[in-house]
């Protein structure tokens, strides 16, 4: 039976790109950054979470998922070349299986608290089973999934009462925002396929077109249509379809500087490819110590204080992922 945790001792013999490394490392580094200081009332308020609008924090889960969904795309791929599709999408399956339990547990495994437990990792786990049937497949299959998802979100969202209830009773859109988080998983595969492409031009062309044309469908949706619908709340909390389309947007452009940085001129943001090589490891030892900040830094300090409990904060998530880096270990479900 397959462990639920693999070390891979020698993941360099494995092709790794490094725009996805150092983007999965700025998205780890934003998680760091909005779940420590997001807790000091000093600090600017784009670095917390809210109920409606868009904030610099509620940029950084989509970008997490995004990124799982092109690196889930490579892998899937290659495993299904070397071990045959169903062996592949069993696999997948038991690891997304095992990292819903590890959510579960971190964010606490009291059945009264089911409503909060739809957070990072067990989004990214349902994300990821609900996208296996579709992973494989071309990208017009995927595509075509990753709007019905939002759609039928949208309707249970909207005309079967689901948003007041989310919006008053749980987070990142509850139990069924699986679904629009899967869409942003899907999308994130759609990416993989451009950053894969031959023609570069052609892939930066796309990149921005996708990412273009998803916030643009994110901000008309979220208007009012005169006599047609009422304007759609645009929140993280809620994730009905204004907010997972634009953020998904933002995804795609994203990608266009990491791609001229590391792809084309071979340059490196330091720390970044350290931080993305395990991002398991570090969100979860973040999760540990960001149950103390209020015990060791006081929420109501001042921003000095605020700032130098960031770097101790930060340079003990930095130490675990370097000693990782450096024994070459990936850990991953």
């Amino acid at each position: 039976m397959e462990r639920p945790v693999e070390k891979e001792q020698h993941p360099e013999k494995r092709a790794r790109v490094a725009s996805l490394d150092q983007m999965r490392g700025y998205a780890v580094f934003g998680m760091i950054l909005v779940n420590y200081l997001g807790n000091f009332p000093c600090m600017p308020e784009t670095l917390r979470h809210h109920d409606a609008g868009m904030s610099y924090a509620d940029t950084i889960a989509p970008l997490f998922i995004f990124v799982a969904g092109m690196g889930f795309r490579m892998s899937f791929r290659r495993r299904a070349a070397a071990v045959g599709a169903l062996p592949a999408a069993i696999a997948a399956l038991r690891r997304y299986a095992a990292l819903i339990l590890v959510g579960i547990v971190l964010y606490g495994p009291s059945l009264n608290n089911w409503q909060w437990w739809w957070d990072a990792l067990v989004d990214i786990g349902f994300a990821g089973i609900l996208a296996l049937p579709f992973i494989g497949r071309g990208a017009a299959v995927r595509a075509a999934a990753a709007f019905g998802m939002l759609a039928l979100y949208q309707g249970l969202y909207s005309l079967a009462g689901y948003g007041d209830w989310t919006m008053a009773n749980s987070i990142d859109g509850g139990p069924l925002g699986v679904l629009p988080w899967t869409a942003i998983f899907l999308f994130g595969s759609l990416a993989q396929d451009l950053a894969e492409h031959p023609d570069r031009g052609r892939a930066l062309l796309r990149f921005a077109v996708w990412g273009v044309a998803l916030c643009a469908a994110g901000w008309l949706l979220r208007a009012e249509w005169p006599a047609v619908k009422a304007a759609w709340p645009f929140s993280q909390r809620g994730m009905s379809a204004p907010y997972p389309l634009t953020s998904a947007g933002l995804c795609f452009l994203t990608w266009i500087p990491f791609h001229f940085l590391c792809d084309r001129w071979n340059l490196r943001l330091p720390h970044l490819t350290v931080l993305g090589m395990n991002p398991l490891v570090v969100y979860i030892v973040q999760e540990a110590l960001g149950s103390l900040h209020g015990t060791v830094v006081p929420q109501d300090s001042g921003p000095a204080v605020a700032l130098a409990g960031f770097a101790g904060f930060y340079l003990v998530c930095y130490a675990v992922a370097r000693k990782l880096h450096r024994d070459n270990i990936v850990i991953k479900l």
